[in-house]
C-alpha cells in the first residue's frame, strides 16, 4: 500500500489476485475429492434443461472439474418428454451404479416425472436446482417446454434435495416451496442467483456443490459392497 496516498498499489492487487486464485484452487481441490468419492459409490448424471447447459453452466463446470457424465438428448430446443423421457430411462438402466441426478430446470421437470412414471430402484436421489415452473412462469421460452405440464405432484420415491433463488423468472420462491414440500425434498434458499443457469455466471457454483456432497452424506444411503 502506498503510505502516503492510502491507496492500493499495483503489487497489493497483484498479490491479492494470487491469494483469491489459491482459495479458489483450493476449493475445487476439496470439493474434487468429495465428488470422487461419491463416484466410488454413486453414478452422478447431470441433467441438463432447455438448451443444454452452455460452456458458463455450472452443470458444465461440475462436468470437467469432476469428471461427472452428462445426459445427452438429440433436440436441445425443441424438448418433447417422450424423447426426453426415453433417454434418461437408457443412461439411468445402463448405470453400473445406483444413479444421483443433479438436474437443472427441465432437467428437474423431467427428473420428477421420471421418478413417477418409473421403477427407481436404480436411483439413489435426486438433486434438483431451479426446476422450471411450466404452470406459472411468464418466461418467454415457456411455449417451448409446455408439454411436460402439469408437474409431478407425487412425493418422491427416493431423497430429493432441492435448490432454488429468489428471483428466477422462471420459478418464484413461494413456489419453489410449494414444490419442494410437495415433492418431500430437502429445500435450500440458492439466494439471488437468477436461474441458476448459463447467464448468472456462477462460475463452479460451489455453494452448490457443497449442498450436493452435504445431501448425499447425510441422505444418500451406500451400496452393499
Amino acid at each position: 500500500m502506498n503510505l502516503f496516498s492510502g491507496r492500493a498499489t499495483a503489487l497489493d492487487l497483484a498479490a491479492s489476485a494470487r491469494a483469491l486464485s489459491f482459495q479458489h484452487s483450493s476449493e475445487e481441490t476439496v470439493l474434487a475429492a468429495e465428488f470422487h468419492h461419491i463416484k466410488t459409490q454413486f453414478t452422478p448424471l447431470l441433467v441438463p434443461g432447455l438448451f443444454g447447459s452452455g460452456q458458463h453452466h455450472w452443470q458444465t463446470r461440475w462436468e470437467t472439474a469432476f469428471g461427472l457424465p452428462r445426459l445427452h438428448q438429440a433436440d436441445w430446443e425443441n424438448p418433447t418428454p417422450e424423447e426426453w423421457d426415453a433417454a434418461l430411462t437408457q443412461a439411468i438402466q445402463h448405470a453400473e451404479k445406483p444413479v444421483l441426478l443433479i438436474a437443472h430446470s427441465l432437467g428437474a421437470v423431467l427428473t420428477m416425472r421420471w421418478l413417477a412414471q418409473h421403477e427407481s430402484s436404480n436411483v439413489a436421489g435426486a438433486f434438483l436446482v431451479a426446476p422450471a415452473d411450466i404452470e406459472h412462469t411468464t418466461h418467454p421460452e415457456a411455449s417451448r417446454i409446455n408439454a411436460f405440464a402439469p408437474l409431478s405432484e407425487a412425493p418422491s420415491p427416493v431423497p430429493v434435495a432441492m435448490m432454488a433463488s429468489r428471483n428466477d423468472q422462471w420459478l418464484s420462491n413461494d413456489r419453489a416451496r410449494l414444490l419442494a414440500q410437495r415433492w418431500q425434498a430437502e429445500f435450500t434458499d440458492a439466494g439471488l442467483t437468477g436461474h441458476v443457469g448459463s447467464n448468472d455466471f456462477l462460475g463452479l457454483w460451489s455453494h452448490g456443490a457443497r449442498t450436493l456432497i452435504s445431501f448425499v452424506q447425510r441422505r444418500l444411503t451406500t451400496p452393499a459392497q
